[in-house]
């Protein structure tokens, strides 16, 4: 039977580094940062109350600091007062716990990439943890945070068990680098340890475990042997065991500093100094942890979500929180190996400022706009991808074309980005006969932001149909997927193939004519050009052109008749010249469009007109050089 082995991904800064993700944490833009942890209900009314410009209520207490807020000597613990009277300059901001767990889920879905089971939350003994409402998760982790030396303690911390798993990416050791990288890629730093268990794990990587850089590189986590879990235990203080913090305090006074010291003592005193939490904490003194992993369901859409303690008001603020909301999201749909067809972005307003701008505007985008959901006001658009992307860059591009074309009606409180139409990504061989491969997702990522720019309806690829009219045999169809560029491309093949067979046996059986010539390019709109004719005066674009000569191609007679406009018409290809005229053509010579007699021309061209046969007026409709 193969030893269960777990891995802890450990997140010592993971509130701190939610509120980095939303833009500089004060004016000056560096400060030290702390960080009170509140529930869902709590922030809702804190952001209310703003909107409202009414003072918010206080709240005493800090729950997690950052490493320059702790070097100036601020702790968790503290009350608000204290810590801003010891540092002056001390930024605090708030994080619900709907935050943290949002950003426990995005690990979670990476690292479910590596292993069988990933986790945000452990279940009891014997049987998983049924679940509770969030309120009473809020109430929970708000007792369990004022017991834990580390603030947000137990809640800062995802697991992946990885039995039996480890050998497909080389081993334990590579696994850990792969998933640090994985982890480093959504904006977090992380300590990781495996061991036999996940408390034993989360210890060793909380206490043990050597902080990751940015890019994964110097990554020493802990890895302890199978079965030797008490032995990486032991070297750990004896805060490492899940004890109240007023028996890791005594047994410090005690002299007892290390797990290992608490291991040597008899286990009767032992045990009558460790509170209620007693039998879990023999249980890891003994290296035994069979405590069950509650597993992480991972969502079907990919939704991200950033507010802001201070409004916004200018693009260049949202787009460098949407830069790092798209990275998470590549992130996620890499580990899932999905691509996503459309974004839709939601920025929600200043509820007041909203409706002091737009109450006097009668036009129906005012109220739409104040109407917004229960969020309050708010802009909102989405991004279609002609071809489903994943890649972080390629997301962001099609977003930054649409946000730069809008005006804020308000400063912005909060940005929601939901990632729809999910698909699975394509998966592209490797090309070993160039010594550079092509990017697949160029012309898609450029596309998308095409369609971001000018409208989705003027982006496509032209498609040839069977009409008589000039103008109706190609049009513009959307690029929906690989398959219809695929049928696009064999019915182009077809169909060249069948003219190059064609035109290898001299013809047609029946002795037709080559098809007639066809305009280069087509006006959108036909110039109306009255009777005309041979030396006849046209003007077209504000400018005056004689006709040098006139050349039938084809007639239609009727076309679509079963529609309320039918056409019929003469086609003709006329040379037209700008300036003096010359006279008469030489035979033979109908490209020859010099001038005589010293005459000049300041331009001509091959124009492609028609001729409509019920009213007899003709129109320009494009230009065939």
């Amino acid at each position: 039977m193969a030893v269960r082995r777990i891995v802890a991904i450990v997140l010592p800064q993971l509130a701190c580094e939610l509120v980095k993700q939303r833009g500089p944490v004060s004016p000056s833009g560096k400060a030290p940062l702390a960080v009170i942890v509140e529930g869902d209900e709590e922030r809702r009314a804190a952001l209310a109350a703003r909107s409202e410009r009414e003072p918010p209520a206080p709240v005493a207490v800090i729950d997690v600091v950052d490493d320059e807020a702790r070097r100036y000597g601020v702790r968790p613990g503290q009350k608000v007062v204290e810590a801003a009277a010891l540092v002056a300059h001390l930024a605090i901001h708030r994080v619900t716990f709907a935050e943290i767990d949002a950003a426990l889920g995005r690990v979670a879905e990476v690292a479910l990439g590596l292993g069988a089971t990933a986790a945000i939350q452990l279940g009891e003994q014997g049987a998983p943890r049924s679940g509770a409402s969030r309120a009473g998760r809020a109430g929970e982790r708000a007792a369990s945070a004022a017991r834990s030396p580390w603030g947000d303690g137990p809640y800062d911390t995802v697991w992946l068990d990885i039995t039996g798993a480890s050998h497909l990416v080389g081993g334990e050791e590579a696994l850990l680098d792969e998933l640090g990288e994985r982890v480093a890629a959504l904006g977090h730093r992380a300590r990781l340890a495996i061991a036999d268990g996940p408390r034993l794990a989360q210890a060793l990587a909380r206490f043990g475990g050597q902080a990751l850089d940015g890019g994964g590189r110097g990554v020493e986590a802990l890895i302890a042997p199978p079965g030797k879990g008490a032995q990486a235990l032991g070297p750990l203080p004896v805060q490492a065991l899940p004890v109240e913090r007023e028996v890791a305090s005594f047994l410090v006074r005690l002299g007892v500093l290390r797990v290992e010291d608490l291991a040597r003592l008899p286990r009767a005193q032992v045990a009558a100094r460790l509170g209620p939490r007693t039998p879990e904490v023999m249980e890891l003194l003994a290296g035994r942890d069979p405590v069950p992993l509650l597993p992480f369901e991972v969502p079907r859409l990919i939704e991200e979500e950033v507010l802001f303690d201070e409004p916004v008001e200018n693009a260049e603020s949202l787009l460098f929180v949407l830069r790092g909301m798209t990275s998470r999201i590549a992130s996620r749909l890499a580990a899932r190996g999905e691509a996503c067809g459309r974004l839709n972005v939601a920025i929600a307003y200043d509820r007041s400022i909203a409706r002091l701008r737009l109450g006097d505007r009668e036009d129906d985008g005012a109220a739409a706009l104040l109407e917004g959901d229960e969020r309050g006001p708010s802009q909102r658009f989405h991004v279609d991808m002609p071809v489903p992307l994943s890649d972080a860059g390629d997301l962001l591009r099609p977003i930054k074309a649409k946000l730069e074309r809008i005006e804020l009606a308000a400063p912005a409180v909060g940005v929601h980005l939901i990632a729809s139409r999910i698909t699975r990504a394509r998966q592209v061989q490797l090309d070993l006969s160039r010594d550079r491969s092509v990017d697949p997702d160029s012309l898609p990522a450029l596309l998308a932001e095409l369609s971001a720019e000018i409208g989705q309806e003027r982006v496509g690829v032209l498609e040839i149909a069977d009409a008589h009219r000039p103008e109706a045999r190609s049009r513009l169809v959307p690029v929906e997927d690989d398959v219809a560029t695929a049928r696009s491309s064999a019915a182009a093949r077809a169909r060249a193939a069948a003219e190059q067979g064609g035109s290898a046996v001299g013809g047609s059986a029946d002795g037709a004519e080559p098809p007639a010539p066809e305009p280069a390019r087509l006006l959108p709109q036909p110039i109306p050009l009255g009777r005309v004719g041979r030396g006849a005066i046209v003007a077209v674009d504000r400018h005056l052109y004689a006709i040098e000569r006139l050349s039938f191609v084809m007639r239609i007679d009727a076309v679509e008749w079963w529609t309320p406009t039918p056409a019929s018409r003469d086609y003709a290809r006329a040379w037209l010249v700008s300036g003096s005229p010359s006279g008469r053509a030489a035979p033979g010579r109908l490209g020859d469009l010099r001038p005589r007699d010293g005459a000049s021309a300041s331009s001509c061209g091959e124009a492609w007109i028609y001729v409509d046969r019920a009213t007899g007026e003709a129109f320009l409709q494009g230009w065939c050089t």
